[in-house]
């Protein structure tokens, strides 16, 4: 069983086929261990819970802040959480425990209980924010931007809050606004500890992933900003005295830089960044430096969390909404790509319908359309039409005495030449066998005529085996103003056709229009 969906030791002797949907967020080194590989795990959790919960609470304690404003352990436990599932609760509760009772110097009862719900709260914000995670990632969908918020920050602070409230409330009897102020200071604290640097952990770790910003590398002005960014929080919070020229609100402006860097590096480096100032600001403002120290702040640690808070949705929100328009650009231009082949592959295939497979030219199906349609422009316009009909003579016996190779041979011969000899603008069709028509748009009869006698003359070049010659008989008629459809023409271009073969072969016969 995984340790993301058990409470106690990974079950590693169950079949892969038993196991439960894998946790997309559960590293593969802890995946794959044994127990000793989870004890080190939780006892790896239990030291980086317990280290930075002594320097926060003696840091933020030396200044006469108790609990402290912003519990930067929660956001280990919520770590925890997504690498490691329940597996990883022991190592939690252990953290808490040193911190609370040794560090802290809190009841053993009470830091046990107020250690179990530091260990349950995180886990089931995560379990609320795996739910809404996109399969795609975390940070890829504003939903799972709003699932790491709803989740992993606010219910996992309220969890934790509403179990060490309890705790103390049973160790020490306290009214109802007491008891509302103890949670809500609780409840920001985590929250806002989670909100300062899970998500740069996660990123760091690689257990979520985004794609850069940009696809290039970054510029010199993007490296600017950032240095620059920088060198701005340093300054406001770190110079004595500098903090205090600036206005508070101005301290927000550097949701402008910011957000350049998230659209245009990483939210792996905004985020690292925003962790980085949030600290800075954070330990700035506790020693009395700082923007937020100046006239009409009232709370500055508040501010700060005012502060943090807006520059991570700022980051998060921008880079899932970036991510979500450029999934559906890809998805756009896939649908193009489709769209576009599936043309491609329909022209095909109608070109294949109407295209006679052994010479090139168009079939009788394409013969009736195309032919049709010329038919229809030329009635609606008044304008000639002419249709030239012809049979390749002996035909019969160059198979027969030849073979069908040497047939097909020179049905093809014959329709490069009808490409060499008529105009562009002439269609040329197969309509079966040996026999040939040619639609001649804007000709007359006279035209048309000398038209069929260059392509006879044309077609009396092409060898045939034995040292002979290629010949044709040739029907040629024109659209009249009795004729209702093409069928018309090509009735009396076949007799005319015919007469010519009756006559001699090799031969134009003129049919004019009735």
């Amino acid at each position: 069983m995984s340790l993301a969906h058990s409470g106690s030791l990974p079950d590693l002797g169950l079949a892969e086929a038993r196991r439960p949907a894998p946790n997309p967020w559960i590293l593969p080194w802890l995946a794959r261990g044994g127990r000793l590989r989870w004890a080190a795990a939780n006892l790896a959790v239990a030291c980086l819970y317990a280290g930075l919960g002594a320097v926060v609470g003696r840091f933020f304690g030396a200044y006469g802040l108790f609990p402290a404003p912003i519990w930067l352990p929660a956001g280990i436990a919520a770590i925890a959480c997504m690498v490691g599932g329940a597996g990883l609760l022991p190592g939690i509760f252990l953290g808490s425990l040193v911190v609370n009772a040794a560090v802290f110097d809190i009841a053993p009862p009470v830091a046990a209980m107020i250690s179990a719900s530091n260990a349950l709260g995180p886990w089931a914000g995560v379990q609320l924010t795996r739910a809404m995670r996109p399969a795609s990632g975390l940070f890829t969908r504003f939903s799972g931007v709003l699932g790491f918020i709803l989740g992993a920050v606010l219910l996992h602070a309220a969890c934790t809050a509403a179990g060490g409230t309890l705790a103390l409330a049973l160790a020490q009897p306290m009214s109802l606004a007491e008891a509302y102020a103890v949670f809500s200071a609780w409840w920001l604290c985590d929250s806002g500890g989670t909100f300062f640097f899970a998500p740069a952990l996660l990123l760091w770790l690689g257990v979520e992933r985004t794609a850069a910003a940009s696809d290039r590398r970054p510029s010199l002005a993007d490296t600017l900003v950032l240095a620059g960014m920088v060198a701005t929080a340093a300054a406001l919070f770190a110079v004595p005295g500098l903090g205090r020229l600036v206005r508070p609100d101005a301290v927000f402006l550097l949701t402008v830089p910011l957000s350049w860097i998230t659209l245009r590096i990483s939210l792996r480096a905004a985020y690292t960044l925003l962790t980085l100032i949030c600290v800075a600001a954070t330990v700035g403002t506790v020693m009395g430096e700082g923007p937020f120290h100046g006239p009409g702040v009232h709370n500055p640690l508040q501010s700060v969390g005012l502060m943090t808070v807006l520059f991570a949705m700022d980051a998060l929100t921008l880079i899932a909404l970036t991510s979500e328009r450029r999934e559906a650009e890809a998805r756009l231009t896939e649908a193009r790509g489709t769209l576009a082949r599936a043309v491609a592959r329909t022209e095909d295939l109608t070109r294949e319908a109407l295209t006679d497979p052994l010479t090139g030219v168009g079939n009788r199906r394409h013969f009736s359309s195309a032919g049709g349609a010329a038919f229809y422009l030329s009635r609606q316009g008044g304008t000639p039409l002419a249709l030239l009909h012809f049979d390749l003579d002996h035909f019969k016996r160059l198979n027969d005495s030849a073979g069908h190779a040497a047939g097909d041979a020179a049905l093809r011969a014959v329709a490069v030449t009808c490409g060499h000899a008529l105009r562009a603008d002439d269609r040329v069709f197969r309509l079966g066998g040996e026999e040939f028509a040619v639609v001649l748009p804007g000709l007359g009869l006279a035209a048309a005529a000398e038209a069929a006698e260059r392509l006879r003359q044309a077609i009396g070049y092409v060898a045939l085996p034995g040292g002979r010659r290629m010949s044709a008989s040739f029907g040629v008629t024109e659209r009249g103003p009795q004729d209702r459809s093409l069928d018309d023409l090509l009735r009396r271009a076949d007799a005319a056709t015919y007469a010519a073969k009756s006559r001699g072969r090799d031969r134009i016969e003129v049919a004019a229009a009735g």
